[in-house]
């Protein structure tokens, strides 16, 4: 692979992992439309996700570390347990839950599927989902989020195992409908990517990279990942703020259409 199919691929990572539209779709499409449609290797998976894992490390690391040191203070100290931090980190664990077992359990599945008709009509259901998501409620401290709130919304994130449905957007559009403040609800949303995130990395490099990996491209995309989805984050959250998460709906339905349109 090039640098520059690596720039550009890490970019579509970046700002679609993060803004409601499907980065494993996206990932599709633009492979399939720009570059031939060859299949990626697995190191991509592991640059793309780096970068944006790096960049929601960046951007959440307050409550990153605020949720860390509140549960192993939490382990050893009764006091502790009543803190902020433990609260969080023990909502981020309730929700990661179900998307740990669904894809542990059918991600061989759903690979088998991973091209642009079946991703097509996935981000029509990404489209209804972002149509119908209410602007939020008043829920605006993890003290107000119950765990089935987190349970839900961990479920929600489970749909995201198929190609072309929306982590984010289901996520987010899930914590929406119980109530969560926009805000909140995006940096819980966040904060359960980067826990999904991290688990992708540990297996992914648990084998070691492929050999022949050249470290231009690798660093290039990881770079490119990176910086694309901090700027996405940063967006999204004006575009809560605002009440215009569903106006995402319209563009993964025209972009739906025309992949059925020109599909060869």
């Amino acid at each position: 692979m090039d640098v520059f199919r690596a720039i550009v691929l890490g970019v579509v990572q970046g700002l679609t992992e993060f803004l409601p539209v499907s980065s494993s779709g996206h990932l599709v499409l633009a492979d399939y439309y720009l570059f031939g449609g060859r299949a990626l290797p697995l190191w991509v998976d592991i640059a793309s996700n780096t970068g944006t894992f790096l960049a929601a490390l960046l951007l959440m690391r307050r409550e990153i570390i605020q949720a860390l040191t509140g549960f192993f203070a939490g382990l050893f100290n009764n006091e502790a347990r009543r803190s902020k931090g433990w609260r969080l980190a023990l909502l981020i664990l309730v929700a990661s839950l179900p998307a740990l077992v669904v894809g542990l359990a059918l991600k061989d599945v759903f690979e088998k599927i991973n091209n642009p008709l079946f991703v097509s009509f996935d981000l029509i259901l990404t489209g209804f989902i972002l149509w119908t998501t209410p602007p939020g409620g008043i829920k605006d401290s993890p003290e107000k989020v119950s765990y089935k709130d987190a349970f839900l919304g961990g479920i929600a994130q489970s749909l995201a195992i198929l190609p072309g449905v929306s982590r984010s957007g289901s996520t987010i559009s899930a914590f929406l409908h119980l109530g969560l403040s926009p805000v909140l609800a995006a940096k819980l949303s966040f904060l359960m990517y980067s826990v999904a995130s991290f688990g992708v990395m540990l297996l992914g490099l648990k084998d070691g990279l492929p050999a022949g990996v050249q470290t231009g491209p690798l660093l290039a995309m990881i770079a490119a990942a990176f910086v694309s989805g901090y700027l996405a984050m940063i967006w999204l959250f004006g575009v809560l703020k605002r009440g215009q998460f569903r106006w995402f709906a319209p563009y993964v339905w025209a972009l739906a259409a025309w992949t059925l349109l020109t599909l060869r």
